[in-house]
């Protein structure tokens, strides 16, 4: 409880330096300069030891951030997306439900951060920002997405959906499959009580759209991909 309270009131801090570094390096590198610091040192309150296996393996340009690409993977808490903000090196934005830019401090700072919020809800808003996204990736924006479109309650992988799919195939973009062991045990679905335990991505080989007949090919691999990465953790 008092890591969760000490947590949120350096969040409002953090969020209010991001704030305060804009106008000078702009919002999403005020972002990248705060943000990883503040969760890694959160993590460690938490007693959350992170672990990052298979990156050296990636092709240099990917490493480096040269080349755009789409990070698929497992979703089972709610501390995915910061613990692989502050993991993976090469800075990706998340595509993440527009209900969150509603969130007092969290939504203002993943605003800044140029993070991509789609509308459920809206079919046409959903597409608009999906194009939004493939605009981005072609500029050189890698990005993360979770396509379970949901957390998973017992760790198990639910079946993936094909929007991440259609997105890399219009990009042109390779898909990097990733599995996160460790995210249930962390904080599990429908619980606030964080446990501290090992927290590991780890990153397979990239699925290029072009060794693929259609998205759906693309996404019965890259769904085999993450399974395997898992039975391997």
């Amino acid at each position: 409880m008092l890591v969760w309270v000490f947590g949120g009131l350096a969040l409002a801090l953090a969020v209010c330096l991001c704030f305060l570094l804009t106008p000078f390096v702009g919002g999403r590198r005020a972002f990248w300069l705060v943000a990883p610091y503040y969760i890694r040192g959160t993590a460690w309150a938490f007693g959350i030891r992170r672990e990052l296996a298979g990156w050296e393996e990636l092709p240099a340009e990917v490493r480096k951030g040269a080349r755009s690409v789409i990070f698929v993977g497992n979703h089972t808490s709610l501390f995915d997306p910061p613990l692989m903000i502050s993991t993976l090196p090469s800075h990706p934005v998340f595509i993440a439900k527009r209900e969150l830019a509603r969130v007092p401090f969290l939504g203002w700072v993943i605003w800044l951060a140029e993070f991509i919020f789609i509308d459920r809800d809206r079919h046409g808003a959903a597409r608009q920002s999906l194009q939004e996204a493939a605009d981005r990736i072609r500029a050189g924006q890698s990005i993360v997405t979770f396509p379970e479109g949901t957390r998973s309650r017992d760790g198990g992988l639910l079946p993936f959906k094909k929007g991440a799919f259609h997105l890399a195939f219009e990009a042109g973009v390779p898909v990097v499959p990733l599995a996160i062991h460790g995210g249930l045990e962390v904080l599990p679905r429908g619980t606030w009580r964080v446990k501290g335990s090992p927290y590991r991505i780890q990153v397979g080989k990239p699925l290029e759209p072009r060794d693929f007949a259609d998205p759906e090919a693309l996404r019965q691999a890259a769904e085999s991909a993450v399974r395997e990465l898992l039975g391997n953790g």
